[in-house]
């Protein structure tokens, strides 16, 4: 079996930032063809961090289809039989049968995605390094900056406990909402 040493992953890495780098350049050249504008998406403090919200948006489209399909998967299909019968359509059978089915999947696919978006680090890391003029330095990163660069370990303790205790009250808030749960 072959070992891959630091230096490997740092060749590594730094080629995944250029691919990187070099397909939002890409895609800002389509975007603004596309609509007519001349913005550098990437580098204007108004539009960074949206670009970056929707980098991540799509980075989590792919697993959120999966649970998605999997909670239709656990619908029981006889629910619709018996709403067809009774004489639903298909729009009553959605908003009756199918959002409630799909509620506890729902309820699980938005916790993590809150989750995920307040640790969103290997975005902004490659695109943006927190710029420009600080628009994408959101928490995670400036916990990475002050434990990496500024070597202010206590502080990025201390900002690590502040967003966990964020994303913990959030969760729990979150869990308050949801305890209804389904109802067909």
């Amino acid at each position: 079996m072959r070992q891959i040493n630091v230096l490997e992953g740092k060749v590594v890495a730094k080629e995944g930032m250029k691919v990187a780098i070099v397909a939002s350049r890409f895609n800002e050249i389509i975007v603004n063809k596309l609509l007519g504008l001349d913005i550098n998406w990437l580098n204007d403090p108004n539009t960074a961090l949206y670009c970056v919200a929707i980098l991540t948006a799509w980075l989590n489209s792919g697993i959120n289809f999966l649970y998605f399909s999997a909670g239709l998967g656990n619908i029981d299909e006889t629910i619709y039989e018996r709403a067809s019968v009774d004489g639903a359509s298909g729009v009553q059978q959605f908003f009756s049968l199918t959002l409630p089915g799909l509620s506890p999947i729902m309820f699980y696919t938005v916790v993590v995605n809150i989750i995920q978006a307040f640790q969103s680090f290997g975005q902004i890391k490659i695109l943006t390094e927190g710029g420009p003029n600080e628009s994408t330095n959101v928490i995670v990163y400036s916990i990475y900056r002050d434990a990496f660069f500024n070597y202010r370990f206590g502080s990025a303790a201390a900002q690590s406990v502040i967003l966990f205790v964020i994303i913990m009250i959030i969760t729990l808030i979150m869990f308050r909402i949801e305890k209804k749960g389904v109802n067909y």
